[in-house]
């Protein structure tokens, strides 16, 4: 029990006199991975109850802040504001007993309901409301300020995240500038299911016997956390913790990932980042400051992240070794080892067989490639190796991965190739795999409008499959030739052009264009699951001429 008195009193001491979150409208499309924002500055929560899933087969009794008129949800939604905004929260409750909110590291909070011992409470059936400016940038939590021992532990609690005003690519100032899309909330929480059957029975408890069995990251436990963002067998538990990052690249990637942790369990949690160092930059939503008032974030190969508390970190990964397909680090003498030179436990495994990012290579027969085109993963988990379980079960609990993608992306070549306009002057489609001395020629019409009209087919790209990026190399026997590339789109049938056209001459010429978002209709599904179709459409001769495609490669990030 000294355990939740001291907590409750670290909440009051810090000023967290805080109160209440809400979730108002639903973004309507959360990223795949990555953290998921409920826009505020206005908030409508309900205390409510529902049930969350466990890896082990198991279902716990939680609590959760759900969007009132939403689903549940456990944790209750990531609150996201602007600094400075004036931010609203209206608690509704749906429990058998009083709840309320504070919000640790905000002050000046104005709460409107029955007054209770940390802020304003929502009586059954009732409601409270909470009005507070949103002061330093930051991470922070919000969670119950009435019977906190039981109530946090039962899940009233979530991340409410403050962005420095105009500059949502900061996590405090120009110094801690990170790449938008890679943002990531790691919320740490701990259950004892016998807790929350001694709620959900109405049974006594005696909190000096409290031992939590599960350990979760953004309310699930692993493998769950590896699952992407809302997938429908979770539907209590939406939120995944896979961190996705690429190498770190000076001129394409040159920004760390963000990685926000928050401890909203009773015990403190030594967690641990496989793979690089992590840079922490902030705790409790203030940046590491030395006396002087410089700079003192520092490199951790682990952090303590103590109950009640968050830490703020910059991430990135370096190819130290040269793991990138093109910067292959062995002698050009030495062989890449053979797979059978090499060891591999069961039949399931996460390596590629390939020991650089983007080479994805030969596996026994009979070995499951978990990497989809040679990515590679390191763990995230907590040291504390109780926590490392499902129900002292490992390994599972407090725990996730980090995934390195390849730099470029995946890539694909076109494995298959058809004229519709002119033919096949000489060549094959196997030339298009590579920028080299071989070419897939495709002769033009040779009376109306002169036109060269073929494309290249690739097979295999996930579906969900994101930054889709068609690159082409190729010259042409006459000068200065308008040419387009197009994609096939599957849900309506017809060509899409991709971006401007372009002049190619009689030397070589890249062009690189985007699929346009959402990438789905351009993914074959059913018979065509997986196919993608690129057109290349030059124009524009008064005489016959010819194309020579050189290169017809495809990237994306696979889901």
């Amino acid at each position: 029990m000294r355990r939740h008195l001291r907590r409750a009193a670290v909440v009051a001491a810090a000023l967290l006199v805080a109160f209440a979150p809400s979730a108002e409208a639903q973004a309507p499309a959360p990223p795949r991975q990555g953290m998921v924002c409920a826009d505020g500055p206005d908030f409508d929560l309900t205390a409510t109850r529902g049930y969350a899933e466990t890896p082990d087969g198991n279902s716990v009794l939680m609590w959760s802040y759900a969007p009132t008129g939403g689903a549940f949800q456990s944790p209750g939604p990531v609150l996201c504001v602007e600094q400075g905004a004036t931010v609203t929260v209206r608690l509704r409750n749906d429990l058998t007993e009083p709840v309320s909110i504070v919000f640790p590291g905000q002050t000046g909070i104005q709460g409107s309901g029955s007054p209770g011992l940390l802020a304003d409470e929502a009586p059954p059936g009732g409601q409270a409301t909470y009005t507070f400016t949103a002061g330093e940038p930051g991470t922070y939590v919000y969670e119950s300020g009435t019977d906190p021992a039981k109530q946090v532990e039962m899940g009233l609690y979530g991340a409410l995240v403050v962005r420095p005003a105009g500059h949502p690519d900061y996590a405090y100032d120009a110094a801690t500038r990170f790449d938008p899309r890679r943002e990531y909330l790691l919320l740490l929480s701990d259950i004892d299911p016998d807790l929350h059957h001694a709620v959900e029975t109405g049974a006594p408890y005696d909190f000096g016997t409290l031992r939590s069995r599960y350990f979760a990251i953004n309310g699930r436990q692993f493998p769950d956390t590896l699952q992407d963002n809302g997938v429908s067998w979770l539907p209590a538990q939406p939120y995944g913790a896979l961190v996705r990052v690429k190498p770190y690249d000076a001129t394409g990637n040159p920004l760390p990932a963000l990685i926000r942790m928050a401890n909203v369990g009773t015990l403190n949690h030594p967690f641990h980042p496989h793979g690089n160092h992590i840079k922490e930059i902030a705790q409790d939503g203030r940046p590491l400051r030395t006396p002087a008032g410089g700079d003192a974030s520092g490199d951790h190969f682990a952090a303590t992240i103590g109950t009640g508390q968050t830490e703020d970190y910059l991430f990135s990964w370096t190819d130290q070794d040269s793991w990138d397909a093109g910067s292959n680090p062995l002698p050009s003498s030495v062989a890449a080892p053979d797979y059978r030179n090499l060891d591999f436990k069961g039949g399931d495994t996460w390596s590629s067989g390939g020991a650089y990012l983007g080479a994805k290579g030969t596996l026994p027969v009979g070995t499951t490639s978990q990497n989809i085109c040679g990515e590679w993963y390191f763990p995230w988990h907590s040291h504390a190796l109780n926590e490392f379980t499902n129900y002292d079960a490992g390994f599972g609990g407090m725990a996730t991965l980090l995934r390195v993608d390849p730099p470029g992306g995946c890539a694909a070549a076109a494995g298959s190739a058809a004229v519709t306009a002119g033919v096949l002057d000489s060549g094959n489609v196997a030339a298009l795999a590579a920028a080299d001395a071989s070419y897939y020629r495709v002769g033009s019409t040779t009376t109306g409008a002169r036109t060269t009209d073929w494309y290249g087919g690739f097979a295999g790209v996930p579906a969900g499959s994101t930054a889709l990026t068609v690159t082409y190399t190729g010259r042409d026997s006459i000068a200065a030739l308008p040419t387009t590339l197009w994609i096939w789109k599957w849900s309506t049938g017809t060509w899409t052009q991709l971006g401007p056209a372009a002049t190619i001459g009689t030397t070589d010429t890249t062009l690189t264009r985007t699929v346009p978002a959402p990438e789905s209709p351009y993914i074959g599904t059913g018979a065509n699951a997986g196919k993608v179709r690129v057109r290349v459409l030059t124009t524009g001769a008064a005489t016959p001429f010819v194309t020579q495609g050189n290169l017809l490669k495809l990237t994306y990030d696979a889901p």
